[in-house]
């Protein structure tokens, strides 16, 4: 069979491209992706919400573990949904 040819080749990123210690200021797509999260957090009900506040965030770490648990938390939201239905 057949390699598709609309297959995209993602390179693996260099080991150095995380480090969970650097500053979040030095890497403005983590940061964008953290307000981003925050936006979409903040529309659900208080006891569902991160207990980590967004603002405390300084390190790539940090936002790591901040994007991580609202996602869990959103697709919990929606797995529930879905049952529900």
């Amino acid at each position: 069979m057949d390699e598709p040819s609309n297959i995209i080749r993602v390179p693996k990123p260099s080991p150095a491209s995380f480090n969970p210690e650097r500053p979040l200021h030095e890497n403005s797509l983590l940061a964008s992706q953290v307000r981003h999260c925050r936006e979409i957090e903040a529309k659900l009900r208080p006891q569902k919400q991160a207990a980590k506040k967004y603002q405390s965030i300084e390190t790539e770490g940090q936002a790591a573990a901040y994007i991580r648990q609202v996602t869990l938390r959103l697709h919990k939201r929606k797995v529930r949904k879905q049952k529900g239905s």
